[in-house]
């Protein structure tokens, strides 16, 4: 069996949650319940669960505030939140694992597949971290991106990110020091994800920082040159995006 703790203020959201969890996941028992961040505490440390879902707003402060308290997070999170907008936001830049009130049993099961089939590591410390540096940061351009692959959770600043190129489903970011990135997402997830952070889709197949241009070219064919010397087509549907 799975141990699991939910922390949240709300009771009859934790009914509801444990009472889901029973029925597509009878594997997993849920071993106790807490409120806020003191208990909340105190039944991990005391019960050592595999399995936490944690509510943002807690009778006694933020759910981050509990995870601060642990110098190594040992247990899988998924996040419980009622927020919808920064906060999906945030979450999706962070690659953790969350699901929004009221718990609809379709993201529920996304969720607890997800947190199951990942090893418990250093990267959900960090995408954690990045987390929480991630909603310090609304309203500003710069977050924190954790780009998933099979070797593992990265953790960029998006200012580090000069573009990223779409083949096959599959996205290649390129960062300012020279580093590439391969993650198994189609380039119109991140285009959603980071054009409040100034990136722009000059191309089926390009998403580019705009703070990294250098130089645009009109002729003989409209191309951009960005800082790190990479010349990326502009179509013809994507000029007028394109300063």
């Amino acid at each position: 069996m799975i141990k699991a703790i939910i922390v949240d203020d709300e009771k009859l959201a934790c009914e509801s949650l444990s009472q889901m969890l029973g029925i597509y996941y009878p594997t997993i028992n849920v071993v106790a319940t807490a409120t806020g961040i003191n208990n909340g505490y105190e039944a991990i440390t005391h019960l050592k669960p595999e399995l936490v879902f944690l509510d943002m707003q807690l009778s006694d402060g933020l759910g981050f505030d509990l995870l601060q308290r642990f110098e190594k997070i040992d247990f899988k999170v998924i996040i419980v939140s009622a927020y919808q907008e920064y906060a999906v936001k945030a979450f999706r830049f962070s690659a953790v694992d969350y699901l929004l009130k009221p718990v609809d049993p379709d993201d529920l099961v996304k969720a607890v597949d997800s947190a199951l089939t990942l090893a418990i590591n250093d990267s959900q410390q960090e995408r954690l971290n990045a987390l929480i540096e991630n909603t310090k940061q609304e309203g500003t351009k710069e977050r924190l991106l954790a780009l998933r692959n099979t070797e593992g959770t990265f953790i960029v600043k998006t200012s580090e990110i000069v573009r990223g190129e779409s083949k096959n489903n599959v996205t290649h970011f390129i960062l300012s020091d020279g580093t590439q990135i391969r993650v198994t997402k189609t380039l119109k997830e991140f285009e959603d994800l980071l054009r409040d952070c100034g990136f722009i889709r000059c191309h089926q197949s390009h998403l580019i920082n705009q703070s990294k241009i250098e130089k645009i070219s009109r002729f003989p064919s409209p191309s951009i040159t960005l800082c790190n010397g990479d010349i990326v087509p502009v179509s013809f549907r994507k000029k007028r995006g394109v300063p």
